[in-house]
């Protein structure tokens, strides 16, 4: 469907007396005068032109927002911040892996670097630029609105419902198995424990956990944790914390697997599925993980215990297991915060290895624990708020050094390197993508269902606006994880990059659904409403029908939710008869009763969301089964 409808039109009036005066008062903020790097650290800018005496001193790139065609007045300086980390990635990749060259080289500094030749951050300077990052914090440390936000549970509120839809405040807290923390250990330790830990394998299992899951949160010193592999295969694990972190990692390993798409099948709902989705060995990987488990408690305040409770974390995500993984997200984020205080108050130096570590782990800590709180309404840990210094993360420094990607483990083939180039560029997009959900969120729930109702032309500019910042990241997609270079159509991370786009310009439509399904039939605003609304429809359908639900990976109970989500907006839109319905959106619904049916069996609260999407589809004239 075109986009121009809900393009903003350049030249367009300036609007209101309201909206020049917003303008007038952001051009004057002192902060503006200032220039991005001072900006970036809050630190006074003598305005020195061309180059200020901070970044004369430091040598680094300085640039005024009103120097030039890059304006970059409508972002806040974290994701700033972020989009100058790419941009850094991506000019290191292009200055340190030149065609040929083996030699090792030194790597720029990140400040040093020219921009790279992405599309510039053009935007015109609008009131969702002056949402204050304290105000977007405040609100998504709320358990109840943050879960409100995404969760199937609120939609099924929606009053097009009415009594089919039970009334659920969370479907995971229906789940005894899930809830009861003692009961699943002793459900796993049941369980037959596969080839258990063998030394012989904590080198493979870690391969395949640095090339299929470490890519997306890399938060580890990959020359340490290769020594601490290497050490525990030839000496066998200790009771420590560098082995408790190799098992963690293996327990992984035998849960992840290579993303393959299966471009044979289309249609159906196994149009999706993915060649190695059942490459998983998942009693094995509980050996490892109560190997792991009983280490834990012995770790003292660290770095290391942050990561090996991270880990634990993502265990549990891989095992569909998400209250599990919040406790550890959560105990993760507090041990974090804790060491760091710890450290400040002693006064002791920063390695700046050990630095890059940090800011990878507030980084990870703080989005995965958000993840999970945006589906169940959890209280937060506090990382959002905490006052990090080094809030931004920085590659690290093997980018620099074409070499050191073939210091792989000795006497190992080579068939699954990790892509730590592709990965920075993916972890870097995907901290910007965050960051930009939470100005979404705060922007578009702020008065909630209510506030559509009753302004929702206003509602309509908001999402004009937020597409436009959209699509502003998108143009900072490089192309080795960009779906638009077709030689990457099948790589996993660039998969994951186009559905962060289309979920969140779905995400932003869904007001308009809500407003047209619940307003008269002549409501004089419908005409308007309703292009945006059914584009919405349109994007449910193709996240539906594009997702890769068979391979198992960190995010797959969530694929099972948002579906489930998408779903019931396409039911609620058939039964309100006042929607043109997408061709495919009947077959929609029943591939997210199939992904639903497919994690089932792992996931009790899956199976209640199957049986309840099945009963409203039934109620609306659709069919499908599901078992048990």
């Amino acid at each position: 469907m075109s986009e121009d409808t809900y393009m903003p039109k350049d030249g367009a009036p300036s609007g209101t007396n309201k909206r020049q005066r917003t303008s007038g008062m952001y051009r004057r903020k002192r902060a503006v005068a200032a220039c991005q790097q001072c900006r970036l650290r809050k630190t006074k800018c003598d305005n020195e032109r061309p180059v200020c005496g901070f970044c004369q001193k430091n040598q680094g790139h300085c640039v005024y927002p009103d120097g030039g065609p890059n304006d970059y007045s409508t972002f806040d300086p974290a994701s700033l911040a972020i989009l100058d980390r790419i941009n850094y990635v991506a000019n290191l990749l292009e200055t340190g892996t030149a065609a040929g060259n083996t030699e090792p080289q030194q790597g720029p500094s990140p400040a040093s670097l020219p921009p790279p030749p992405h599309a510039p951050l053009e935007t015109p300077a609008t009131d969702i630029a002056q949402l204050q990052e304290d105000e977007d914090l405040s609100f998504l440390d709320d358990p109840e609105l943050t879960a409100a936000a995404f969760s199937c549970e609120n939609i099924l509120h929606w009053p097009v419902f009415g009594t089919i839809a039970p009334d659920v405040r969370s479907f995971i807290f229906e789940s005894e198995s899930d809830g009861d923390f003692v009961g699943e250990t002793r459900g796993v330790e049941s369980r037959r424990l596969g080839r258990g830990v063998q030394e012989d394998d904590f080198i493979p299992l870690s391969k395949k956990f640095l090339a299929f899951a470490h890519i997306k949160n890399p938060i580890l010193d990959l020359a340490d944790f290769r020594a601490h592999v290497k050490e525990a295969s030839e000496n066998g694990p200790r009771w420590d914390g560098q082995s408790c972190l190799v098992l963690i990692a293996c327990a992984i390993g035998c849960l992840a697997s290579n993303f393959q798409r299966d471009t044979t099948v289309n249609g159906t709902p196994d149009s999706s599925r993915s060649v190695s989705a059942t490459c998983v060995d998942q009693a094995t990987a509980s050996s490892y993980y109560l190997a792991a488990k009983k280490r834990l408690g012995l770790l003292e305040p660290s770095i290391l215990q942050v990561q090996c409770l991270f880990l634990c974390g993502m265990f549990a995500m891989y095992s569909l297991r998400p209250l599990r993984a919040w406790s550890y997200f959560n105990q993760a984020s507090v041990s974090f915060r804790n060491f760091v205080w710890m450290r400040t108050q002693r006064g002791a130096g920063e390695v700046p290895e050990r630095q890059r570590l940090e800011q990878r782990l507030y980084w990870s800590c703080m989005k995965s624990e958000l993840e999970v709180r945006s589906e169940i309404p959890l209280p937060s840990s506090g990382i959002m708020r905490f006052d990090y210094t080094d809030l931004f993360p920085s590659p690290p420094s093997e980018l620099a050094s074409p070499t050191t990607h073939s210091q792989a483990f000795d006497g190992m083939p080579e068939d699954v390197e990790p892509e730590e180039e592709r990965s920075w560029f993916y972890y870097l997009a995907e901290i910007s993508y965050r960051r930009m959900l939470s100005r979404i969120i705060a922007i578009m729930r702020r008065n909630g269902e209510e506030g559509w109702i009753r302004d929702i032309e206003r509602t309509m500019k908001q999402c004009e606006d937020l597409d436009e910042q959209i699509k502003i990241w998108c143009s900072h997609i490089p192309p080795p994880i960009n779906m638009d270079h077709s030689e990457v159509s099948n790589n996993e991370l660039a998969n994951y990059v186009r559905n962060r786009m289309l979920a969140s310009r779905e995400w932003i439509r869904r007001p308009m659904v809500y407003y047209l399904v619940h307003q008269p039939s002549n409501d004089p605003l419908a005409t308007r409403v309703r292009p945006i609304a059914e584009m919405c429809l349109d994007l449910c359908v193709d996240l539906i029908s594009q997702v890769d639900y068979q391979h198992r990976h960190h995010g797959s109970w969530f694929v099972a939710r948002t579906a489930t989500s998408r779903a019931l907006i396409l039911l609620a839109a058939a039964r309100s008869g006042k929607f043109h319905m997408p061709e495919r959106w009947k077959e929609a619904v029943n591939i997210a009763g199939a992904i639903l049916q497919y994690w089932s069996s792992e996931a009790p609260d899956l199976h209640r969301v199957a049986i309840v999407l099945d009963s409203i589809a039934a109620d609306t004239g659709l069919e499908f089964t599901i078992d048990g």
